[in-house]
């Protein structure tokens, strides 16, 4: 039975990412989340009562997927910044790699006004950056020549893929996109 109470939590996750993915974050009902999952709304509110509890299990599974794929790459300091190339070509592949991003900047654009999500949002997204930002010191230790923090320049390229996330929604062109993403990848690794 608990087998079936996870499998049934998972479907309704997934399916509340999708919904945001396709409709935005205004858009979601549980009605349509339960339909898309194939589950009752009484199933539904047994595990999760409000939507709101169901929208931020939601956005904890984003951030957990997104730090999945990160700590799945292995990253070591490196005197030349490969290490730190390679952990921005991590972060590109999961921002642009599914709708992992596309949900979490609905979800950072609904907590924007509204006062009963923007708590859990704001700390974790803090949590997410602090988390991205120790990958970046580990990359690429700072030298202390240049003055130019690992952490900062991660945090920074984070923010640039956000935006290029927003972007895409209205210039969906790909090859602009990756032209640009190279374009700051020689930017700050030759700074380093």
């Amino acid at each position: 039975q608990e087998e079936r109470a996870d499998a049934m939590r998972a479907r309704l996750l997934q399916a509340t990412l999708e919904q945001i993915a396709e409709e935005g974050w205004n858009q979601t009902s549980t009605q349509k989340i339960c339909k898309r999952a194939g589950v009752s709304r009484g199933a539904q509110t047994h595990h999760f009562p409000t939507k709101e509890s169901l929208l931020l299990a939601a956005v904890s599974e984003i951030v957990a997927r997104y730090q999945r794929e990160l700590d799945s790459t292995t990253i070591g300091g490196s005197a030349d910044g490969r290490q730190l190339e390679k952990l921005f070509d991590t972060l590109w592949d999961a921002c642009f790699e599914g709708n992992l991003l596309t949900c979490w900047l609905e979800v950072m654009v609904a907590a924007r006004t509204d006062q009963s999500i923007r708590p859990e949002i704001q700390r974790t997204d803090t949590n997410a950056l602090a988390a991205m930002r120790g990958l970046g010191e580990k990359a690429a230790p700072n030298s202390g020549t240049t003055g130019m923090n690992s952490g900062d320049l991660v945090e920074l390229t984070v923010y640039l893929l956000r935006g290029m996330v927003v972007q895409g929604g209205i210039h969906p062109e790909d090859e602009e996109r990756q032209r640009l993403f190279r374009v700051w990848k020689t930017l700050v690794l030759a700074a380093r």
